[in-house]
């Protein structure tokens, strides 16, 4: 039984969530006495945190100064992006043999109950996203390799703060909505049995993120 989180931990995600919902917006300065005061607690934590968010490339620290909220460049999307269609496809296509119509069913189920939205009112983008996550990461899992899942997560977690920032830059020019259709064609492929067309519509789901935040930027995959 795990239990309960350090301080260190939650500050870290206090941070880390303030920065994906807009609070501290890419390039802000951060400084430990904001925190403190904020959190009301000791120098440390928060220090070991953001110390630790720096090291995963969420934030820069400038001594004396205060840490910078990194700003994520259409190359390392892209980068990323190209990272996940490797990790992702060539996992099915390895795995795509062992689905059986239970997983596929299972998935199918998953699917509509966790990463659909059939509300009437307008879903949070950044939930969109969220609910995008769980599809992958649900789809992966497949494959029993903890190792992948755990780089996919990794993976998403910088397109999540990504995404966060266009969207905070962006939000009253653009349509910021998810579509859930390509996890629901890439089910149809594999309950068909069509493994090679759902390998394509999974490769085309993921590349479609660069549509969202960088359209205009070169793919290095042709879908």
């Amino acid at each position: 039984m795990s239990g309960k989180p350090s301080l260190k931990a939650e500050i870290y995600e206090a941070v880390l969530s303030d920065i994906i919902q807009g609070i501290y917006k890419q390039n802000e300065i951060i400084t430990e006495k904001q925190l403190i005061a904020k959190y009301g607690v000791s120098k440390s934590p928060i220090r070991d945190a953001l110390i630790e968010l720096c090291k995963e490339g969420v934030l820069i620290s400038h001594p004396r100064y205060g840490y910078e909220v990194v700003r994520i460049n259409e190359k390392e999307i892209r980068d990323v992006v190209d990272f996940r269609i490797l990790i992702e496809t060539g996992c099915f296509r390895v795995y795509a043999p062992t689905f059986t119509p239970e997983d596929i069913a299972e998935l199918k189920e998953f699917t509509m109950k966790e990463c659909c939205w059939n509300g009437t009112d307008e879903l949070p983008a950044l939930k969109h996203w969220e609910n995008n996550m769980k599809f992958h990461l649900k789809l992966i899992s497949y494959s029993g390799n903890d190792y992948c899942y755990h780089m996919l997560e990794s993976s998403t977690g910088v397109l999540t703060r990504a995404y966060a920032q266009r969207f905070w830059d962006q939000r009253d020019n653009r349509s910021w909505n998810v579509d859930v259709e390509g996890h629901l064609c890439i089910i149809r492929c594999m309950e068909e049995g069509r493994f090679d067309q759902a390998e394509q519509a999974l490769k085309k789901d993921i590349a479609s993120f660069l549509d969202i935040i960088c359209p205009n930027y070169a793919r290095t995959f042709n879908l």
